[in-house]
């Protein structure tokens, strides 16, 4: 049987081994060292972009809703 597809495959929690800066809030949301924190990979360039846990919350807030619209969708 075929394995089942991941399409989440860029995204994973990492935790900070020097200081990051927060993609969504350059300026207001710094990422210490030491902090986890969400990693999405560029699909086009494939350069990672972090996110703070603030952040990444909202993030996954917003993709469940968009999982949630296709799952409806098939139903």
């Amino acid at each position: 049987m075929p394995q089942i597809r991941r399409v989440l495959r860029a995204c994973m929690v990492e935790t900070a081994q020097r200081r990051r800066t927060c993609g969504r809030d350059r300026k207001g949301h710094p990422i210490e060292k030491g902090t986890q924190c969400l990693v999405i990979k560029d699909p086009v360039s494939g350069r990672p972009k972090n996110y703070c846990p603030q952040c990444a919350l909202a993030i996954l807030d917003k993709a469940a809703d968009d999982l949630q619209a296709l799952r409806d969708q098939l139903s």
